[in-house]
């Protein structure tokens, strides 16, 4: 019953992340990881549905399947790879998550095994856990290589896993942002390397950058003239001119 319970909690939990709701983080977590706009997300929006819905598909498996109740499993999916990590008690539990998990969803492009054959994480345990993914999350937004939409991030007792579409640079950005966090034993990366940021990406960068100058230039010149009609003003004043004279 209590494992029924602690996995119906994991499922809510989900929930409240695919529904973009910010979930109860312990104390010392920043609720700045929350902030990232999905906007720049380098998969499309088909890609992003089918992601956070096979996620909740696979999360209300694991509440019905003989094995996964029996263990402690997390995942984390990108563009239909799925990342399986936790603890299972025996080999035959966890040759039977994988293989079902498989044939139970065709859609799947690849499994990732990072399952360990051990005693199931602790209630204290998975709060550290949630605790370090959002610590990795907050430290990716303030690093300036990559950008936080492009890394999905997951922890499993200390374990980091990070996935996304990067370039190399993007990666150590990524790797190293992520070892400042208190409580990481180790980062397993699980990247798809691109040769080059995408030229869309880059376009629209600039145009955001132009946009911004632009902006910028208009608040200048705005309070030079202000700042103009200011000195007019005083020198009408000196000359003895009424105060409302017209421009």
């Amino acid at each position: 019953m209590i494992g029924f319970l602690i996995k119906s909690f994991l499922f809510l939990l989900a929930i409240s992340f695919l529904n973009g709701c910010v979930p109860v983080i312990p104390a010392g977590a920043s609720s700045a990881a929350t902030a990232v706009s999905v906007d720049n997300d380098r998969r499309s929006t088909g890609e992003v549905i089918d992601d956070k819905s096979l996620h909740l598909r696979l999360f209300s498996w694991l509440l019905e399947n003989e094995s996964a109740k029996k263990s402690n499993i997390s995942l984390l999916i990108y563009k239909k790879n799925v990342l399986v990590a936790g603890q299972v008690p025996n080999a035959t539990d966890k040759s039977n998550i994988l293989r079902e998990i498989q044939s139970d969803f065709p859609e799947i492009n690849r499994v990732i095994d990072e399952i360990s054959i051990t005693k199931n994480n602790s209630l204290v345990g998975k709060a550290k856990d949630i605790s370090i993914t959002a610590l990795v999350e907050a430290n990716l937004l303030s690093q300036e290589v990559v950008n936080p939409t492009h890394v999905r991030v997951m922890t499993e007792s200390g374990v980091v896993y990070l996935m996304g579409d990067v370039t190399k640079r993007e990666a150590d950005a990524a790797v190293k942002s992520a070892s400042k966090a208190n409580g990481v034993k180790s980062i397993i990366k699980h990247f798809n390397y691109l040769t080059a940021r995408p030229q869309a990406e880059i376009l629209k960068e600039k145009q955001q950058e132009e946009l911004k100058k632009s902006e910028q230039l208009k608040k200048l010149s705005e309070k030079e003239k202000a700042i103009k009609r200011e000195e007019l003003l005083k020198q009408l004043r000196e000359l003895g001119s009424p105060e409302g004279t017209p421009f």
